[in-house]
């Protein structure tokens, strides 16, 4: 949690800075000259920030579940998982957090277009899928689990997770998983509330708003409160995604040794594992 609010405050530093330097860019360049760049930057910088703090958890959690480490809050552990995340893996966090990201949203956009049978588009994008597929191999976010556990590179770390659930036959039940879209929208529903904050707040101090450079209040103050609420939310709730995701990578690829460090918590996921897998078959059948 120290960490998650330490690179949180990073975030939040860096989103001050994003819109001071946005509102000056906006008055001298224009929309077009600005805002694709300043929205670019800040998707970029919260994957990395996110997956910073994905890498430093796969690390901790990892060797808590296998070798069976006790964990206090500064343990020799956590510190090596934090420096390697911060260091030695940093550039593929970096690499994979651009292109997954990029996969993920063009994934999510033709999924819904499909879904409202809406022609043309959807094939193209497809298409899009395909190419960046062909080159960063199987993309997915189990990969940063692998990285910060073998420190692997994310091209490497991504195939070798998606060969474990094809050996383990449990592909199509990953493909299903609900964790992120839960914590999606947690995400949304705080970035929402801090937005609503943000409206209130252009329309009761609007001088204030004025005197900083935006030209309108309530609307830009809506969205600056949405990204601000959404970065920092997502930072928070990424150490949560991260420890399932490396519980259930480490269930599967050392499930004997995860038995034997922590019997109850294994028992636990395997049964709460087999019964997501039947019902995931049950509706796919």
């Amino acid at each position: 949690f120290l960490g998650a609010s330490l690179v949180a405050l990073i975030g939040f530093v860096w989103m001050g800075v994003l819109v001071t330097a946005g509102l000056n860019a906006y008055t001298k360049y224009g929309f077009w000259k600005t805002v694709p760049f300043a929205l670019f930057s800040y998707y970029w910088t919260l994957q990395v920030l996110t997956n910073v703090l994905a890498v430093a958890t796969a690390g901790i959690i990892g060797r808590w579940s296998v070798i069976g480490e006790k964990t206090p809050t500064f343990s020799r552990g956590m510190q090596e998982a934090l420096t390697r995340a911060r260091t030695y893996s940093f550039g593929c966090i970096c690499f994979g957090s651009l292109f997954f990201g990029i996969y993920q949203s063009i994934q999510g956009l033709s999924d819904f277009l499909w879904s409202k049978r809406i022609p043309c588009l959807p094939t193209i994008l497809d298409r899009i899928l395909r190419k960046i597929n062909y080159v960063v191999h199987e993309l997915n976010e189990w990969a940063y689990v692998y990285v910060g556990l073998y420190g692997y590179s994310y091209t490497s770390a991504a195939k070798n997770t998606t060969e474990l659930f094809r050996n383990k036959g449990w592909d199509d039940v990953v493909d299903n998983y609900l964790a992120t879209n839960i914590m999606f929208m947690a995400n949304m529903a705080v970035g929402l509330l801090t937005a609503v904050c943000g409206l209130a707040f252009g329309a009761f101090e609007y001088t204030i708003m004025w005197s900083s450079g935006f030209t309108n209040p309530t609307t830009e103050g809506f969205l600056v409160g949405f990204l601000v609420g959404f970065l920092m939310s997502s930072i928070l709730l990424s150490v949560v995604t991260a420890t399932i995701n490396t519980l259930v990578i480490c269930l599967a690829e050392q499930p004997v040794r995860f038995k034997v460090n922590h019997p109850d918590l294994s028992d636990k996921l395997e049964g709460a594992w087999s019964q997501m897998m039947e019902d995931a078959h049950s509706e796919m059948s």
